[in-house]
């Protein structure tokens, strides 16, 4: 098995990308019935937060039903358009491609700002190059849509300097 498999499904960030799928699933849940308002998540070992203003109890039963939905085989769910990972994959790919292209400039100023129009274009042609490859990233590496033995133990609202956030805890069964 390869290295990146053994640490992927280790049991902390196993719950991390399947409460990720979770999230994203929620979010997609709460956006299909007409919640239309900004929101947003982040998730951890033990669950997700919800930032956004969207009732407790919405957010509960969007988050069951998400549960159900991806148990029952509904993996695109995990996948989210949003995602901070389509924005990882694009900035690292950008920087990649810009830095590449100054390679060799070290040392040589008018050489390297000749090169600067150079570096931008690499950098728009490699965000644009990744926009397909932060959903795979999402699907096999930052998400896991298999829920099977995650269940939400409880979700509590927070209001953080004006801002309403909700934590949805789970935990794996054995």
């Amino acid at each position: 098995m390869p290295i990146t498999e053994q640490i992927l499904n280790q049991s902390v960030p196993m719950h991390v990308r399947s409460n990720h799928a979770l999230e994203h699933a929620t979010l997609h849940v709460l956006q299909e019935r007409g919640n239309n308002v900004p929101m947003g998540g982040i998730s951890d070992g033990g669950g997700f937060w919800i930032y956004g203003e969207v009732d407790t109890e919405t957010i509960l039963e969007a988050a069951r039903e998400a549960l159900g939905r991806l148990a029952a085989g509904e993996s695109d769910l995990a996948v989210h358009p949003n995602c901070g990972t389509n924005i990882a994959v694009g900035a690292l790919s950008a920087g990649a491609l810009a830095w590449l292209s100054l390679v060799g400039t070290q040392g040589r100023p008018g050489r390297r700002l000749r090169r600067m129009p150079v570096a931008v274009l690499m950098g728009l042609i490699g965000y644009r190059a990744a926009q397909p490859l932060g959903p795979k990233v999402q699907e096999q590496i930052t998400t896991n849509a298999d829920v099977s033995g995650l269940r939400i133990v409880d979700v509590i609202r927070h209001d953080l300097m004006g801002y309403t956030v909700h934590r949805v805890s789970t935990r794996m069964s054995s």
